[in-house]
C-alpha cells in the first residue's frame, strides 16, 4: 500500500519562505551584537547567524534588518554591519519615519520596543507583557504596534498606550495608508480596521492565519498568510480571496501534445489542471475523489481514475463521471492502447477494462495492490504493484512475472515491448529486455513514483526528496529538480518537453537542457 498511503499522508502545507539578505556582511561586529544569550558568538561565518524577521529602509543606502536574540543589522549601501541593540529579545518587526527615527518591536518576557535616534538604539516603555510582531506608522508621532492576544499599541510622539482591538486573536502585521486608515491582520483570518477613532473587525473570508498586510492605497490592500497560497485583496469595500493556484498534491501527468497537458491530484477535492502551452488553469472535475492517474488516446478522449472507484472521462469540452459499477476500490493507474482498449488498476488486485462502451472487471490472479499499468499494444500490457508484483497481459489472460524484486513497484513505462522500466520503493529500478527482468543501479534510495521515456536512451524517473533521474542508455544520473518537494508523476511530448508534478502543487518543466 506504499503509493496509496503516501498520497494520503502527503502534506499540503507550504513552508513560508523569508527573504534572504544576500549582500555580504561586514566582519566589524561586536561580540555583544553578534553573540547569543549564553555567551557564544559567531566566528565563522561573520558577523552573525541569527534568523532575521523584519526589514525596512529609508533608502537603498539605509536599510535595517532585525531578528533573533536582539539582532539588528544596518546596510549603508556598501556593506552590512551589526548594531548594539541592548537586548537579547527576539525582534520581529521594524519601521521608521526616517533614518533617525526607527522603531523595532519584539518580545522576551515582555513587549519589547526599541527606538533608534540616528546614533543609538534605546528601549522604550511599552506598557505590555505581550509579544509584539508588527509595527507601522504614518509619521514619527503616529505609530502602531501589534502583537499577541489582540494587542494594539499606539505611539503619539511621547508615549505608547494600549488601544482596544476587540479581539484576543494574535495579530501579526499592521499597515495603513494614513493615520485614519490602518489595517491589522492575525490568526484565524482576523482583519481589523482603524478609521481614526476606533478599531473594528472586518470579514476576511478565511480562517487561515494571516501574517502580513500591505497596500498601495486605501482601496488596494493585500493580506497574506499560511499555506503559501493565502492571499486576500481589499478593494475599498470588501475582502476577497485571490486564487493563485493549487496546493493539492499532484500525482500524475499526461498530455496529447506540448500545448495540451493534464495533471491530476487531490486535497479536499479531485484536482485537475490543464496546460495550454502558455499557462496552467484549474478544471472542474465534478468529483471530490482524490485522483491518482491520467491517460488519454487524444485531446478529446482522456481518462482519470481515483479513490472509491472514481473514473472520469474528458471529451474535449468537459469532464464527466463514468459509472463503472465494477468496483469501489481505489484505482491508482490507467493506460490504454486506444479509446476502446483502456486498463485501470488498483487496490486488492483490481483490474478493469474499457472496450469503448463499458467497463468490466478482469481476473488478475492476485490480491496485491496494483499501482501502475502500461503496455506496448493491446496484447502486451504490464501492471506493477506491492511486494515486487509484476503482471503481464498477452491479450487473453493476466499472469505473474518473476522480477527478482521484493519492494513495492509504483509505476511502469517503456519505449517498446522489449524495453520496459519498473520503478518503486527504496530507489528500485528494474528493466525488462523482452525476456527477463534485471535490477539497475539507480544511485538513490528514495522512493520512486513515476517513469516516462521518449526512447530507450532517454528515460526520466521521479520520486521523493525532489528526486529526478535520467537514463542515457548506459547509466542513471541525478538531475537538478529546482524544488524540495516530492515528485510523483512525469510525462513528456518529447525529450526536450518534459513535465513533472508533485506535492503542494509542484509543477516542473524540462526543456532539454539543465542550463
Amino acid at each position: 500500500m506504499m503509493r496509496h498511503w503516501k498520497k494520503k499522508a502527503a502534506t499540503l502545507a507550504v513552508v513560508l519562505t523569508l527573504f534572504a539578505l544576500m549582500v555580504p556582511l561586514s566582519p566589524a561586529v561586536s561580540a555583544a551584537s553578534a553573540g547569543s544569550a549564553d555567551g557564544w558568538e559567531w566566528q565563522n561565518p561573520l558577523p552573525q547567524g541569527n534568523d532575521l524577521y523584519g526589514v525596512w529602509g529609508s533608502s537603498a543606502s539605509d536599510v535595517f534588518a532585525v531578528g533573533h536574540l536582539g539582532t539588528i543589522l544596518h546596510y549603508d549601501g556598501s556593506a552590512w554591519s551589526g548594531m548594539t541593540s541592548g537586548t537579547t529579545d527576539g525582534l520581529y518587526g521594524v519601521w521608521g519615519s526616517s533614518s533617525s527615527d526607527v522603531f523595532a518591536v519584539g518580545g522576551g518576557m515582555e513587549g519589547t520596543i526599541l527606538h533608534y535616534d540616528g546614533s543609538a538604539w534605546s528601549a522604550m516603555s511599552s506598557g505590555t507583557t505581550e509579544f509584539l510582531d508588527g509595527v507601522w506608522g504614518s509619521s514619527s508621532s503616529d505609530v502602531f504596534a501589534v502583537g499577541t492576544t489582540g494587542t494594539i499599541l499606539h505611539y503619539d510622539g511621547s508615549a505608547w498606550s494600549a488601544m482596544s482591538s476587540g479581539t484576543t486573536e494574535f495579530l501579526n502585521g499592521v499597515w495603513g495608508s494614513s493615520s485614519s486608515d490602518v489595517f491589522a491582520v492575525g490568526d484565524k483570518g482576523a482583519i481589523l480596521h482603524y478609521d481614526g477613532s476606533a478599531w473594528s473587525g472586518m470579514t476576511s473570508g478565511t480562517t487561515d492565519e494571516l501574517y502580513g498586510v500591505w497596500g498601495s492605497s486605501s482601496s488596494d490592500v493585500f493580506a497574506v498568510g499560511e499555506h503559501g497560497t493565502t492571499i486576500f485583496h481589499y478593494n475599498g469595500s470588501a475582502w476577497s480571496e485571490m486564487k493563485i493556484f493549487t496546493i493539492a498534491s499532484l500525482g500524475d501527468v499526461w498530455g496529447s501534445s506540448a500545448s495540451d497537458v493534464f495533471a491530476v491530484g487531490g486535497g479536499m477535492e479531485g484536482t485537475i489542471l490543464h496546460y495550454d502551452g502558455s499557462a496552467w488553469s484549474e478544471m472542474s472535475s465534478g468529483t471530490t475523489a482524490w485522483l491518482n492517474s491520467v491517460w488519454g488516446s487524444s485531446a478529446s478522449d482522456i481518462f482519470a481514475v481515483g479513490d472509491g472507484g472514481a473514473i472520469l472521462h474528458y471529451d474535449g469540452s468537459a469532464w464527466s463521471g463514468m459509472n463503472s459499477s465494477c468496483t469501489t476500490e481505489t484505482l491508482l493507474g490507467v493506460w490504454g492502447s486506444s479509446s476502446s482498449d483502456v486498463f485501470a488498476v488498483g487496490d486488492g488486485g483490481t483490474i478493469l477494462h474499457h472496450d469503448g462502451s463499458a467497463w468490466s472487471p478482469m481476473s488478475s490472479g492476485t490480491t496485491h495492490y496494483l499501482y501502475g499499468v502500461w503496455g506496448s499494444s493491446s496484447s502486451d500490457v504490464f501492471a506493477v504493484g506491492d511486494d515486487g508484483t509484476i503482471l503481464h497481459y498477452d491479450g487473453s489472460a493476466w499472469s505473474g512475472m518473476t522480477s527478482g524484486g521484493y519492494w513495492d513497484y509504483s509505476c511502469v513505462w517503456g519505449s517498446s515491448a522489449s524495453d520496459v522500466f519498473a520503478v518503486g520503493e527504496r530507489g528500485d529500478i528494474f528493466h525488462y529486455d523482452g525476456s527477463s527482468w534485471s535490477k539497475m543501479s539507480s544511485g538513490t534510495e528514495w522512493n520512486l513514483w513515476g517513469v516516462w521515456a521518449s526512447s530507450s536512451s532517454d528515460v526520466f524517473v521521479v520520486g521523493d526528496g525532489a528526486t529526478i533521474l535520467h537514463y542515457d542508455g548506459s547509466s542513471w544520473s541525478g538531475m537538478s529538480s529546482c524544488t524540495t518537494q516530492n515528485v510523483n508523476g512525469v510525462w513528456g511530448s518529447s525529450s526536450s518537453d518534459v513535465f513533472a508534478v508533485g506535492d503542494t502543487g509542484t509543477i516542473l518543466h524540462y526543456s532539454g537542457s539543465e542550463e
